[in-house]
């Protein structure tokens, strides 16, 4: 659109508005506002990749606990292995003063007529029923 000029002398009211052309500037506007934009977007970069290497950080921690927790467990099963060896109950028993006894005695016990703790009512009750290991 072309501003002209509008003659008021032909009964055109003032009221009208009248379009001036200015010289033509620099436009600033666009170019500042090119420049906060770019210059948010290299901020905002800069805050993804140090919150990304905080991440990274906390898990590089949790891994390290991982494998601190992992070399604990496999300790802990070489020392329940150690503990269950049959070798070392037998002289840790001997060291205590407990052997197998010399003769074997079977205790028996007859029941009363209401109490049945056995499939076979009646039938005695003994220990040592089984071998001895």
């Amino acid at each position: 659109m072309t501003a002209q000029a509008v003659d008021l002398r032909d009964g055109v009211s003032q009221k009208e508005t009248v379009a001036v052309s200015l010289p033509a500037g620099p436009r600033i506007f666009p170019l500042v506002l090119f420049v906060v934009g770019a210059v948010a977007l290299f901020f905002a970069m800069i805050y993804l990749r140090v919150s990304l290497d905080q991440a990274a950080f906390e898990l590089d921690g949790i891994e390290t606990e991982i494998s601190v927790q992992e070399s604990l467990q496999l300790d802990l099963r070489y020392d329940l292995a150690g503990l269950q060896d049959p070798t070392r109950i037998v002289l840790e028993a001997e060291r205590i003063g407990l052997k197998y006894p010399s003769e074997r005695v079977t205790i028996s016990l007859t029941r009363s007529v209401g109490a049945s703790l056995d499939p076979v009512a009646g039938a005695p009750l003994s220990a040592l029923s089984g071998e001895q290991p």
